[in-house]
């Protein structure tokens, strides 16, 4: 499915080298088309009882790592930082790209008529004007920035606990 290769390989792409126990409240998309940068921002990381250490562990190991997954040769990394901020854990990754064609490791597909789309779901709000619902995805023009938030479905008994405080005491 293209909403679990985009979120596994683009978004979550330092931790699943180390498979970490992480999930992320939210996760926002920033497309920069003008300068070819790609920022992935996630929000309040967190895991389940009993696995902050082996969390945080993780976490610290990939934090000085600069590789990327190999399917994702396509782009460069520029940055990336976890840091609290209003008692939240969150990490953002900028990265760059040099062709259209290169954020197909992100999940989006080219068009033939110069346009990208991306899988719809129930779990991704648009955050920009640019873009247009279809039946199962969302159609962008190619030359215009986009932003959306993918939010995980997550079970009624799932309790997850934030790694902001173990974050904060490394």
């Amino acid at each position: 499915m293209v909403e679990i290769k985009s979120l596994i390989l683009a978004i979550i792409c330092f931790f699943t080298q180390e498979q970490i126990p992480v999930i992320s409240t939210d996760v926002t998309l920033f497309l920069d088309v003008t300068e070819k940068i790609i920022i992935i921002e996630q929000h309040n990381l967190s895991t389940i009882k009993e696995e902050e250490q082996n969390a945080i562990k993780g976490l610290k190991a990939v934090e000085n790592k600069t590789d990327l997954v190999a399917s994702m040769q396509n782009v460069t990394l520029i940055s990336k930082e976890i840091f609290v901020k209003n008692n939240e854990l969150n990490a953002k990754i900028k990265l760059s790209y040099t062709s259209i064609k290169d954020i197909a490791d992100l999940g989006f597909s080219l068009n033939t008529d110069g346009t990208y789309s991306y899988f719809k779901s129930n779990t991704i709000e648009l955050l920009t004007d640019n873009g247009i619902e279809k039946e199962d995805e969302f159609i962008f023009k190619a030359d215009k920035n986009i932003k959306f938030k993918v939010t995980p479905k997550l079970y009624k008994d799932v309790k997850l606990i934030s790694l902001a405080p173990a974050w904060s005491v490394k």
